[in-house]
């Protein structure tokens, strides 16, 4: 299996980071603005990216732990993401969160897994500056 494991210290607090990973609102400040998600275990969330051409994706939300920890299941999207796990580990530092960024599950490793982890650098960059300044970048392509 192959996982794709991105790490950054963000200067934001672990709720503040939380807020962004779950709430609607927020997502679409970071990802993209085309969303369906409400932020309980066991609920479907879908984030569509057809201006793109990358179509929507689909996960089932698996675990949520306030300010600690998200984690989603993939149950729509590219085929090589059949059965991949998403989490997000908050850790409080000194200068606002650690985040541990996880997507696994991967069969093995390739183009897609490769452009996979492209995208989640970006998103993850949107998302640091738009806690950080108030501007992330959503919408861009996510996978084609």
């Amino acid at each position: 299996m192959a996982t794709i494991v991105k790490e950054l210290t963000i200067a934001a607090s672990p709720e503040r980071v939380y807020n962004a990973l779950t709430q609607h609102d927020e997502i679409a400040h970071w990802w993209t603005n085309e969303l369906s998600i409400r932020p309980e275990v066991g609920s479907l969330a879908d984030f569509h990216f057809q201006q793109w051409g990358a179509g929507t994706l689909q996960f089932e939300i698996v675990k949520l732990h306030a300010a600690e920890k998200v984690g989603w299941k993939s149950r729509k999207g590219p085929p090589q993401w059949a059965g991949t796990s998403v989490s997000w580990q908050l850790t409080p530092v000194q200068s606002g969160t650690q985040l541990v960024f996880t997507h696994d599950g991967f069969a093995q490793a390739g183009p897609v897994y490769e452009q996979t982890g492209r995208n989640w650098e970006y998103f993850l960059g949107s998302l640091q500056a738009y806690l950080e300044t108030g501007k992330g970048t959503p919408g861009a392509p996510l996978y084609k």
